[in-house]
């Protein structure tokens, strides 16, 4: 599912997703309200989702896709440097789990590497499987954490790193 408010750039998206027989598309929205609606109904493997959304953002639409109805998430953003830094955490700390540039046009110089990597992010993200998120986990309360003269003296037999 392509999730973007621009025509132009939401069709040359689904003339990219066309050019990969990995990939076929199950709708096209221009907009994030849009998306919550056909969700259930199209129940796609991966959608590519825009951030810059009229109405609910592409951001707070991520949100809501992961504690709803848990679906891979490709964010396609206008620059993945520099100053959209902040947007692409943003977007993975929302639930995405990529984020790649947006094309800009199929005469423009690297175009054909751009499609490639949306086609291949796409392509690998539909098949990572996805939970629910429930809530913003940075913002719950956290247990305390008891001081060094409170814990016990025993060292844990076990240590693991996930």
């Amino acid at each position: 599912m392509i999730v973007e408010d621009s025509a132009v750039v939401r069709r040359l998206l689904a003339h990219i997703v066309s050019g990969d027989p990995r990939l076929v598309l199950a709708a096209a929205v221009d907009s994030a309200e849009e998306a919550l609606r056909e969700l259930p109904r199209v129940k796609p493997d991966v959608i590519s989702m825009d951030i810059r959304l009229p109405g609910m953002d592409g951001l707070e639409a991520t949100r809501r896709i992961m504690a709803e109805q848990p679906t891979p998430i490709v964010v396609i953003a206008d620059s993945v440097r520099d100053s959209t830094f902040g947007i692409s955490m943003n977007a993975l700390k929302a639930g995405a789990l990529s984020v790649v540039e947006k094309p800009v046009g199929i005469e423009t110089g690297g175009h054909e590497q751009i499609a490639e990597t949306i086609r291949t992010q796409l392509y690998i993200m539909s098949q990572v499987p996805v939970i629910r998120q429930r809530g913003n986990l940075a913002a719950r309360p956290r247990a305390p954490h008891p001081e060094p003269s409170q814990r016990p003296p025993q060292q844990p037999a076990v240590l693991a790193i996930a």
